[in-house]
């Protein structure tokens, strides 16, 4: 079940993490976003990376469809191509435009927390309303990724499509 927008009782990155770990039951990814059948599916940090160990901790033991979760940091959007989801760190808010532009042609979901994010080309950015976390989704940008957002994901959008 996806998160609820959430309070403070967690920290920011901690619900960022459930959301980025839930987001793979409510996407659907093509057989050809994968390179081969035994790969793992591969969550892609690019930039500093905020979650601490939050993100592995919510992943450990996981899968999708059978596929192990793993993990993948990097500063290069050329590191992340073979990643599934890759999530855009806002100290990269300069560099927006251009990472996404790298990851383009891929069936990757890409997130990010920089306003304007899905203005950029992203398919989901986090956003902030006080002390709870906010989806603003941009189902054109993952549809031109090639993926399939589910309705129950669509519910929690904050912003336009």
């Amino acid at each position: 079940m996806l998160p609820q927008p959430a309070r403070a009782q967690y920290g920011e990155y901690e619900v960022k993490a459930a959301f980025l770990s839930n987001f793979t039951q409510f996407v659907k990814w093509p057989a050809k976003a994968f390179a081969n059948p035994g790969a793992p599916f591969a969550i892609g940090i690019i930039g500093d990376d905020p979650f601490g160990s939050s993100l592995e901790k919510i992943v450990q033991g996981q899968s999708v469809a059978g596929r192990k979760i793993t993990i993948r940091r990097s500063r290069s959007p050329g590191d992340v191509r073979g990643c599934q989801i890759v999530f855009i760190a806002k100290s990269e808010r300069g560099r927006i435009a251009e990472l996404i532009a790298g990851l383009q042609g891929a069936n990757i979901l890409i997130v990010g927390e920089t306003e304007q994010f899905t203005r950029q080309g992203g398919a989901i950015g986090f956003t902030m309303e006080g002390d709870k976390v906010r989806l603003e989704i941009t189902s054109g940008n993952a549809q031109r990724a090639g993926l399939e957002l589910s309705s129950r994901l669509l519910k929690l959008n904050r912003g336009s499509q």
